[in-house]
């Protein structure tokens, strides 16, 4: 393992699945106990050399990228969200990329829009796909209960952010009426199809405070909804961090897209209906007294992040 490895850290993170991110990393980097790098503040990083892991949603302030020169990036399971395009893809930005490509894509949407620049990628699938169910649950485990994590909550109106101009307040208000029907039909499906399964059920959200939970605290909390979903018989979500360890575990997962519509978050799910069932609550219906068959498709990602991941640490030896 190369020296002076690192991960990103997500200090001021609401969502677990960020979290869920790291661990996969630190786990992924095998005995080497690495530093802890802010995605935010990547461009402003003076410490020492390293090694970074680059996985992950990228980015919100965009102005960041590209990261210090201090930082070795190793780009795997990366996405590149539409609203950060501008920034992200300047010359500056395209000319970092090629020199630290190929990129491997969590999702091909940002495959397909890095190879448009001209860099050379690959659909690596997401870090979380190598997750090993035996690090979260004792020996001789059974599957047990329906695990419903965080599903439709960016349909929920009381979820979307607050607008900063009067404008965007106004036209907020005007379609928040519209949208809580549409959450509250969803949420009906979902309850109608709960109630006639055998199995019990477990709710539980993805999301934290960082205001009244700690960082420590969060990750503590992306470890135990990692376990959970260890040892669950089906897990019902619309976060993509608990639908991948769900695959990584063999575990069964329907992922609920009410609410993904926009461009900006449909992106990031590209390539992955190959992983889970894909579905709106209107379709709910169809899995009526059957849970999927857990995919094995997510094998061959693996393999091949472990091949990029042999080439870039003995390339720094």
């Amino acid at each position: 393992m190369p020296k002076n490895l690192a991960v990103l850290s997500y200090p001021n993170s609401n969502n677990l699945g960020d979290f869920i991110q790291s661990i996969a990393a630190q786990k992924w980097a095998g005995e080497a106990t690495p530093s802890a790098l802010n995605r935010d503040q990547l461009k402003d990083y003076e410490g020492p050399a390293v090694n970074l892991i680059m996985n992950g949603w990228f980015m919100e302030p965009p102005y960041q990228w590209p990261p210090s020169e201090m930082i070795t990036p190793f780009f795997i399971s990366f996405h590149l969200n539409p609203t950060a395009k501008k920034g992200m893809l300047n010359p500056q930005g395209v000319s970092y990329f090629k020199k630290h490509q190929p990129i491997g894509c969590r999702d091909l949407h940002t495959a397909q829009l890095l190879s448009s620049y001209g860099i050379k990628t690959f659909y690596s699938g997401c870090l979380t796909l190598t997750l090993n169910r035996d690090d979260f649950l004792k020996k001789n485990p059974t599957r047990t209960g329906i695990y419903v994590i965080s599903p439709m909550e960016r349909l929920n109106p009381e979820n979307d952010p607050t607008p900063k101009g009067r404008l965007q307040k106004a036209l907020q208000q005007l379609k928040k009426g519209r949208k809580q029907k549409r959450y509250e039909r969803a949420t009906k499906r979902l309850e109608l199809f709960l109630e006639k399964q055998q199995s019990p059920v477990y709710f539980r959200s993805q999301l934290r405070d960082p205001k009244t939970l700690s960082e420590q605290g969060r990750i503590a909390a992306a470890e135990k909804q990692l376990k959970d979903i260890a040892n669950a018989a089906l897990v019902i979500t619309s976060r993509i961090h608990t639908a991948l360890p769900a695959v990584a575990f063999g575990t069964p997962v329907l992922f609920l897209s009410d609410g993904l519509e926009h461009p900006n978050q449909k992106s990031r799910f590209e390539g992955m209906e190959t992983l889970f069932p894909i579905l709106t609550s209107e379709e709910l219906h169809l899995w009526e007294g059957k849970f999927p068959e857990p995919s094995k498709n997510h094998l061959l990602l693996v393999e091949r992040m472990e091949k990029e991941r042999a080439a870039f640490f003995n390339g720094l030896k």
